[in-house]
């Protein structure tokens, strides 16, 4: 019985999370119609809450544990990810069900998708083939073109849906193109196998496949030069999808090429170097860049995810997992912030996304702006808030790897965003404020005084998090 429950350790988060997402569907379907949505969204919880606890619960040693599905495993670095993505699916369930009660929206199937969706993402963390990886971000993909069009009366979210499927089916077509041409130069597409196999003789097929894969994920994820829908897609989805993007959808996907860039293919650094480096850059140029002149807060966030997006790659081309999950633990909890921040600027009953709704809101509400600046001080990267030191970190790993190159374009580009949330800073206490904000309910909040206290005492919680960080940093 022992063997037999070990077998299926890897997994039982995700079974706990899909079986409770799939009684939502009949809870939600024949539940009064009242109370449809609260019944879907209670089964939910359950099933994160659960999934998180069963992974509290599990002991995975150095070496990983493996599962008798073929394909599936679950290491530190696997372990580490499904926590804050679980912890972030709480936090997008909670903006979801506040901004549906705020839209008078009675649907239940909120909570379901996001629940699939968030079970796509674990299985795409722990795949060890090709093979389950492609089916852990279909899993998750397929619930995000639902939840993206969700306002079906919508012009900009039906708009935002059809651009997100035509980026989804591009970037998996040149995904599965790149797997094909792997597995006709390799014959297997297990990681381990891989990793084994003499790769030489078939070098310049090899790196065209490769190509393909990695071209396919950094458009997943929105990195330059494979940007161009995200800002697009970020305005016309409904704000808490927005934020399911902005928190998460980034995370598997970098975690889905960290496992690539190390344990397959992690003697190719001459070709990761410079095909993620230049990516990283282009990133955080074009994000910057992109952000100077924004005026919606959702298109804000695009482009400060593309940023962000830049700094992640920039830790993949150092080969330095620590300061990966480091960076996308920080990125998460800021993000959140900025999210619940955007579902806050609520002027009467209309939901606000200008950007100027936020000037002089710290003279007028000085708690709530002084809240929201340390948030953007975090994101912007300006000591010694949080973001700060997860740069500095990079910075330093890049010089100390010989990369000055890198570093110095990495730290120029980073002034760029910088200068975008000061700006803002500024203007929410030397502008005289133009609109009268409502109260934010208590979800954002919440997440907003916790991404704030993060932001500002991140200072001392670094060393800590980071040596616990390097137990489970295991890739490379």
């Amino acid at each position: 019985m022992n063997e037999a429950l070990k077998s299926i350790l890897p997994v039982v988060p995700e079974i706990l999370l899909l079986f409770f997402a799939v009684l939502s569907l009949p809870a939600g379907l024949y539940a009064p119609a009242s109370k449809s949505k609260s019944m879907a969204d209670r089964f939910v919880y359950a099933g994160l809450l659960s999934a998180f606890g069963a992974l509290c619960l599990i002991d995975v040693p150095a070496e990983g544990l493996f599962s008798v599905f073929p394909g599936v495993g679950l290491d530190r670095f696997s372990l580490w990810m499904k926590k804050i993505l679980l912890i972030g699916a709480v936090i997008a369930l909670a903006f979801g069900a506040d901004w549906l009660k705020y839209k008078k929206y009675s649907r239940f199937e909120y909570a379901p998708l996001l629940a699939f969706c968030v079970t796509g993402m674990m299985l795409t963390v722990s795949a060890q083939t090709f093979l389950v990886q492609f089916l852990g971000l279909e899993m998750m993909h397929f619930p995000l073109l639902f939840l993206t069009a969700y306002k079906r009366q919508g012009e900009r979210s039906t708009e935002a849906g059809t651009k997100y499927v035509v980026m989804v089916f591009l970037s998996s077509g040149l995904y599965l193109f790149g797997v094909s041409v792997l597995y006709a130069c390799l014959g297997t597409l297990d990681f381990a196998k891989l990793a084994a196999t003499d790769k030489q003789e078939i070098m310049p097929a090899l790196l065209w496949g490769l190509s393909f894969v990695t071209a396919g994920l950094l458009l997943k994820i929105g990195a330059a030069p494979f940007h161009s829908w995200a800002a697009d897609v970020y305005e016309g989805a409904p704000s808490p999808v927005t934020a399911l993007f902005a928190m998460m959808v980034r995370l598997p996907v970098l975690a889905a090429l960290a496992e690539i860039v190390s344990k397959p293919f992690g003697d190719l650094d001459f070709y990761w170097r410079p095909v993620l480096g230049t990516a990283a850059v282009l990133s955080v140029y074009i994000g910057g860049f992109g952000a100077i002149v924004q005026t919606n807060i959702k298109r804000l966030t695009a482009y400060t995810v593309i940023v962000l997006n830049g700094f992640a790659l920039s830790a993949l081309v150092v080969k330095s997992t620590v300061l990966l999950l480091f960076l996308m633990t920080i990125d998460l909890i800021l993000l959140a912030g900025l999210s619940a921040v955007v579902l806050s600027l609520r002027i009467g009953d209309e939901l606000s996304e200008e950007i100027r709704v936020l000037f002089g809101q710290g003279q007028t509400k000085p708690l709530r702006g002084g809240l929201f600046s340390l948030i953007f001080l975090g994101l912007a990267g300006a000591p010694p808030f949080a973001g700060f030191w997860t740069r500095f970190g990079l910075f330093k790993d890049t010089a100390v790897n010989g990369m000055i190159p890198l570093c110095i374009f990495l730290m120029l580009g980073g002034l760029l965003i910088m200068y975008v949330y000061l700006k803002i800073i500024r203007q929410m206490y030397m502008v005289s404020a133009r609109e009268d904000l409502s109260f934010a309910p208590m979800p954002m909040k919440a997440v907003i005084t916790a991404a704030a206290v993060v932001s500002v005492f991140s200072f001392a919680a670094a060393e800590p998090l980071l040596s616990i960080m390097q137990t489970a940093g295991m890739l490379f």
